[in-house]
């Protein structure tokens, strides 16, 4: 009988711990793993105590060009240990599992906003390593946090965005500190011992919680094809319902009739469309579908840096310095919000699939570079509010990709290789800026223009990347029915549906077979 047959089911209760556990660790996103980019208020915070002011030949002055670099030193080191820590974070990570790599983070993490409430520029300088403890441990605890996803199936790609979005958003965490020292008078030492002992119980509250919950995430023996069935997932200890009624086939062994047909819809169980999933990290590498990530990771992601980088000398040159930098003000108030799109965010990849969300993200892309040419800070408003969404939409559609095609297994490292692969590419971004005001005076319209160029070309690789899953999936289909015996009937201009384009609708989102117990069809988990 043919799969299609099965009846949809009332999806079970999810358990609480795997709730709790999901919770806290969009808790610990929001509070622990992007502190280092709320880098101003705490730099007024230093500047108030006068941290390196020693460093500056007249002592009247409020500050001096040694002290502003011996404190952007701080941020400068903080960011590259962020950059360069994806790749070995996310190894340890595919190696030992979240709960001891969270056990890594808080001694990492708590130990450098200890080290942070201390420090002093003349008896205990360790500004330096202490923000750098920060920066890294925050990037652990963002890595540790994308297994979380596989433990609710059902609400993976919300999961996904609201990690990426909280990580935006804890920039404002030391916004609200400066803001507590100004109205309460609470030094830096309160203000970050404080926020040590509540990073320390948040980290032992996710151990624990990982220790409930990581064991469903350890694959299990997957079975081998041979010549009278076809297994379609791994074996899971559930009872298969064929129509309401229950099968005593062990979930996972499916038997096939000869005389079957393959669906040209993939399946949890499809070899065909999971052909990426769980396999050996250096056969992911080599697909296309990983090179387009790591294609499409690199060229958005630099866009958006500059963006961000050239945010201010933009609004500028409109203007903005008349309306004493409102508009300036707008673009750091509105960026944080990126968490109001997650909701739609998973409604376009639940519903729509990847290929849409894809495409969806480059026309925002497209819309805000466009709305940045037109010299209107009011159009700018617009911009601001669209490159937001932009985003929000790029990280997790990135992580939701990444996700969905590999699977668990390798996520972290593969992960930190895309993160790893962007920074260096960013890089980019200083000697952009650089040329477009060595030779057009501070113009950032070429700069932007080129910006605009390479999201452009992003949709027809993306239109590629669609048609080469339809063919690579049409051929190892065909493939798998000469081996297998079962017939392959559809037509000649029949079309397939791959997992770049197929709604998930709350069932089709299962993408990791070689995950048990929470990959089968009718688990909501």
């Amino acid at each position: 009988m043919a799969l299609s047959s099965f009846v949809p089911l009332r999806p079970r209760r999810i358990a609480p711990r795997r709730i709790a556990l999901v919770l806290t660790v969009c808790v610990s996103d929001l509070l622990l793993t992007g502190l280092v980019f709320g880098w101003a208020p705490l730099l007024l915070l230093l500047q108030e105590e006068g941290q390196y002011h020693e460093l500056c030949t007249d002592p009247s002055g409020s500050t001096c060009v040694s002290q502003e670099n011996r404190l952007n030193l701080i941020f400068a080191a903080a960011s590259v240990a962020m950059n360069i820590g994806a790749l070995p974070v996310g190894m340890l990570l595919d190696r030992v599992g979240p709960r001891m790599t969270i056990a890594v983070a808080v001694i990492i993490e708590v130990s450098g906003l200890s080290m942070l409430a201390i420090s002093d520029s003349k008896t205990l300088d360790m500004f330096v390593p202490a923000y750098v403890f920060i920066a890294f441990g925050g990037c652990i605890t963002m890595m540790s946090s994308y297994p979380a996803s596989f433990l609710i199936m059902r609400y993976q790609t919300a999961i996904l965005a609201a990690i990426s979005c909280l990580f935006d958003s804890s920039s404002v965490v030391f916004l609200v500190l400066y803001a507590a020292h100004e109205r309460f008078g609470w030094s830096r030492r309160e203000l970050f011992l404080g926020l040590a002992s509540m990073a320390a119980a948040i980290y032992l509250l996710l151990i624990f919680l990982w220790g409930l919950n990581e064991k469903t995430l350890r694959p299990k023996r997957r079975l081998d094809v041979n010549a009278n069935q076809v297994i379609l997932s791994t074996p899971q200890q559930e009872q298969l319902l064929v129509n309401g009624k229950a099968n005593d086939t062990m979930y996972g062994s499916v038997e096939v009739e000869p005389n079957m047909q393959i669906s040209s819809m993939p399946t949890i169980g499809d070899d065909t469309a999971f052909h990426l999933v769980d396999i050996a990290i250096h056969k992911q590498m080599r697909s296309f579908e990983f090179m387009y990530i790591v294609g499409y990771a690199a060229v958005q992601v630099l866009r958006a840096n500059i963006y961000i980088g050239t945010a201010n000398k933009l609004l500028e040159n409109y203007g903005d310095h008349e309306h004493g930098y409102l508009y300036t003000k707008v673009f750091s108030f509105v960026l944080p919000i990126g968490f109001l799109f997650v909701p739609s965010i998973n409604n376009l990849v639940e519903t729509r699939g990847l290929l849409k969300a894809l495409l969806f993200t480059n026309v925002l892309g497209v819309l805000y570079n466009v709305l940045e040419l037109i010299p209107s800070l009011p159009v700018q408003c617009l911009a601001f509010f669209i490159f937001t969404a932009f985003r929000a939409f790029l990280y997790a559609i990135i992580s939701a990709f990444t996700a969905k095609t590999f699977g668990l297994k390798n996520m972290g490292s593969l992960m930190g290789i895309i993160f790893s692969i962007g920074s260096v590419i960013s890089l980019a971004e200083y000697p952009a800026v650089y040329v477009s005001n060595s030779l057009f005076g501070g113009d950032l319209t070429v700069l932007n223009l080129v910006s605009l160029l390479s999201c452009v070309l992003m949709i027809p690789l993306t239109m590629y990347l669609h048609k080469y899953e339809h063919e690579h999936e049409k051929k190892r289909r065909t493939e798998i029915a000469l081996k297998s015996g079962v017939a392959n009937e559809h037509g000649q201009g029949e079309t397939y549906s791959s997992l770049m384009d197929t709604p998930t609708l709350g069932m089709n989102f299962l993408r990791s077979p070689g995950i048990a117990p929470h990959n089968d069809l009718f688990s909501p988990e």
